[in-house]
């Protein structure tokens, strides 16, 4: 039976993290794509009860993460109500099976390994249809080949922000998880993390350079010692240089791929007046809007999502109120603590993964919406409280 329970809750992963029902929603059938949704939640319900009760005990972020969405919807509810909002709960609520079935399953310390190996796997292949899509020219956005070259590459998302940040989040799972124990495992390793560097370039996003320059200096912190720091002082800033140099002067570039170089250029000079926003500016200023004008109980379930926020924080406060908008950021907040008292590499992993999420929750609006996102957290929660009370050292990076 666990077994069982272990692939009903794994398989909707997989499609989750891989985008199956939007495939199926925009090459098949929208009827056939939510006939395909229900199936997914009705094997994490299967496979929740499975594991209920072999439940260990959950962690304090876990129960803030419960409370949060218990008044989520009961405050986003009222505020719906209130102002007659268009709110479909059924979609909105599958996060939650998913988070509901990753918190029993979780719970349970033996299966955290085979998650993250699961994830790491999952993630990569989303990097590798990236690489694919592109070379394709193929875009979800367009429903298939697009007529004219990509500038971006959106992977299975259909939005390259996203896939930039699966490639950071594929890249760091793979740094810390895949531990090779001979040549040919240790040139695999070496790959993978050049594939899914490599398809976040593509990708273009400005946020997803600039996370991953904090990422890189976490994961190489060591390179920033005593003795180090004058080599790393002076090589860094030559490889960026040449870098950026290399990018501007290449032929093969579109001017908008130029253009967005220029802008991370211009964001790390702090040139910010020359940094152009896709507009996310503007959809922040429309969304603070509806959130100024009901503060307290917010605008109703998934409203935040219906205008195209682009901010799951401040999201978050559009949808239910203030109230839930602190107890969101308390949630964060415990996880940055969290994770900075852990074991060294802990410390590092956790909190390369919690920077990269929190930076793109400012420019997307799905991050916690979106299962596969919110089953990392749900790991998170379980290993950076494993950390800070385990005594004898890191030992799930040994996996």
């Amino acid at each position: 039976m666990k077994k069982l329970g272990l692939l009903c809750l794994f398989v909707p992963f997989v499609f989750n993290t891989l985008n199956v029902q939007a495939f199926i929603s925009k090459f098949v059938s929208g009827t056939y794509s939510q006939y395909f949704a229900y199936m997914n939640v009705g094997l994490v319900i299967l496979g929740t009860l499975i594991f209920i009760k072999h439940k260990e005990s959950f962690t304090p972020i876990i129960k803030l993460w419960i409370w949060f969405f218990v008044l989520y919807f009961i405050i986003g509810t009222i505020a719906s109500f209130i102002h007659d909002t268009d709110s479909p709960y059924l979609k909105t609520s599958i996060p939650v099976f998913y988070f509901l079935g990753y918190a029993v399953l979780l719970s349970i310390d033996k299966y955290r390994p085979l998650f993250i190996k699961v994830c790491t796997a999952a993630f990569f292949c989303s990097v590798i249809f990236v690489i694919i899509f592109k070379r394709l020219n193929f875009s979800m956005d367009h429903d298939g080949i697009y007529e004219y070259a990509l500038d971006r590459a959106g992977g299975v998302y259909g939005d390259a922000n996203q896939s930039a940040l699966v490639c950071i989040l594929s890249f760091i799972l793979i740094y810390y998880f895949f531990n090779p124990i001979n040549g040919f495992l240790k040139v695999l390793k070496t790959l993978a993390i050049l594939i899914s560097l490599y398809a976040l370039v593509i990708t273009f996003s400005k946020t997803g350079f600039l996370v991953l320059i904090v990422v890189l200096g976490l994961i190489f912190h060591k390179l920033f010692n005593a003795k180090r720091i004058l080599f790393t002082a002076i090589l860094v800033p030559i490889l960026f240089i040449g870098g950026i140099n290399f990018a501007l002067k290449s032929e093969t570039l579109t001017p908008i791929q130029k253009d967005r170089v220029e802008n991370i250029v211009d964001i790390l000079t702090f040139n910010t007046g020359k940094v152009e926003m896709s507009n996310r500016d503007v959809l922040l200023q429309n969304m603070l809007k509806y959130v100024f004008d009901n503060p307290v109980l917010g605008n109703g379930v998934y409203f935040s999502t219906a205008i195209r926020g682009h901010n799951t924080i401040i999201g978050v406060w559009a949808d239910a109120g203030i109230v839930c908008f602190i107890l969101f950021l308390i949630i964060l907040f415990n996880y940055f603590r969290k994770a900075m008292n852990g074991k060294t590499e802990t410390e590092y992993f956790s909190l390369a993964v919690m920077i990269t999420l929190t930076v793109f929750m400012l420019s997307l609006q799905t991050i916690i919406n979106q299962p596969y996102l919110l089953c990392l957290l749900i790991y998170l929660a379980y290993h950076i409280e494993k950390s800070s009370r385990d005594s004898e050292g890191y030992d799930e990076l040994a996996v």
